[in-house]
């Protein structure tokens, strides 16, 4: 339930709308009555999904992120990175339980409002900063996050992987996802989602110069109405005609207006994958647990490196392991001396059943082992754990029950 919109506008001078984050019922009570004249709180909640699912559906002006101790360190300034990449118009005002110099220089480089020390004497820390803040907001738009999974052989399930992620990132976070088919010879995610490429990469980088956000949103297919997809022809098409500039310039775009794109990108190191992987955040190369995939995937790590391509953006994911498996993830890290980002079940049945469908895993086979593998790669990418519903006060705020 939201909070009371009328003890909320109590004053007529009120001008934000605002959300609260935190795991301390009376801190968040506080908040949300300090900044009552000048701000309507909109949702107070303890859920980093909920928070970014609140400001997705609400023109949410303004955001008081409590950074506390242990774990919750860790979600609220996952949070905060969240807010400041794909909503950079917000002010985002960093609550914290003690004066920490390392979390001011991290919140500076983030670019936030400022960081607040709630007072043990009653005294105004709240307000004051949200009024200092009036009428300093730049609009920016959306800089969102783009993850690559790569394989240099086939057979490695990339597309399977990228499909899944996809799916699990948007229900993690809420947030605007796209999956993107950067397979632009002949793509496999089209038939894998059961869906007809109406609107392919090739059709975007015809009409960038007039997409704008209707035309792109009323183009693009959505699978299930959660994630969004731009699958590449079905049919075998003319992919030496789109140029690396090209490229750098349509992900540019989608990264305005989504928050996270998943792309699967083919099996070469063309001026068209160098191009994707230079505007990652993160590239996952994917390596199944055997002798010739860990050698491969030992010379992908060596290109890229020779790139300059950082380690902090490189990542390996170890798919399909079993308990037959020759090696097993102890053993891939010691070879490619770097530990592994994540490490998936070997789990074809459930894949093969799902594509059938046309379904995600999530959503055939949403207690099988791979499903859960898949659901925590998706939340070290995004730094945003699943939270348990708290009961009490902060209940009164969930935003499930203004939309039904």
């Amino acid at each position: 339930m939201q909070s009371n919109p009328t003890a909320s506008m109590s004053s007529p001078a009120a001008r934000l709308t605002g959300l609260v984050y935190s795991q301390d019922d009376a801190l968040a009570r506080a908040i949300d009555h300090e900044v009552r004249p000048v701000c309507r709180v909109v949702n107070v909640t303890a859920s980093v999904q909920e928070a970014l699912q609140t400001i997705e559906r609400n023109d949410i002006q303004a955001s008081f992120v409590h950074v506390a101790g242990g774990d919750m360190d860790q979600r609220g300034m996952a949070l905060v990175r969240q807010l400041r990449r794909s909503h950079p118009e917000h002010d985002v005002f960093i609550v914290a339980d003690h004066k920490d110099p390392d979390l001011i220089l991290e919140g500076l480089r983030l670019g936030i409002m400022d960081v607040i020390l709630p007072t043990t004497n009653g005294a105004q820390r709240f307000l004051p900063a949200l009024k200092r803040a009036l009428g300093r907001r730049v609009p920016e738009g959306r800089n969102g996050f783009i993850y690559t999974l790569f394989s240099l052989k086939g057979g490695q399930g990339v597309t399977s992987l990228a499909v899944n992620l996809a799916d699990q990132i948007q229900s993690l976070t809420g947030d605007r996802v796209l999956l993107l088919d950067l397979n632009l010879y002949m793509g496999d995610i089209g038939p894998l989602i059961d869906s007809v490429a109406d609107f392919t990469p090739f059709d975007l980088i015809r009409d960038l110069a007039r997409m704008d956000e209707n035309l792109l949103f009323s183009s693009l297919h959505r699978h299930g109405e959660r994630f969004y997809v731009l699958p590449s022809p079905a049919s075998i098409s003319d992919a030496e005609r789109v140029h690396r500039d090209q490229i750098t310039a349509m992900l540019a775009l989608l990264k305005r207006h989504f928050t996270h794109i998943v792309i699967d990108l083919p099996h070469e190191f063309s001026e068209r994958v160098l191009a994707a992987v230079e505007s990652s955040d993160q590239l996952l190369v994917l390596v199944k647990p055997d002798l010739i995939s860990v050698k491969s995937t030992q010379q992908v790590l060596t290109f890229f490196q020779e790139l300059n391509y950082g380690d902090d953006r490189l990542a390996i994911v170890l798919n399909r392991l079993s308990k037959q498996s020759v090696l097993q993830p102890d053993d891939v890290g010691m070879v490619m001396k770097q530990p592994l980002l994540a490490t998936l079940t070997d789990d074809r049945t459930a894949l093969a059943r799902s594509a059938r469908k046309g379904e995600t895993l999530r959503i055939a086979h949403a207690h099988r082992r791979i499903t859960r593998d898949i659901r925590g790669l998706a939340a070290r990418l995004t730094g945003i754990a699943p939270t348990v519903e708290r009961k009490g006060w902060l209940r009164r705020f969930h935003w499930f029950d203004s939309f039904g």
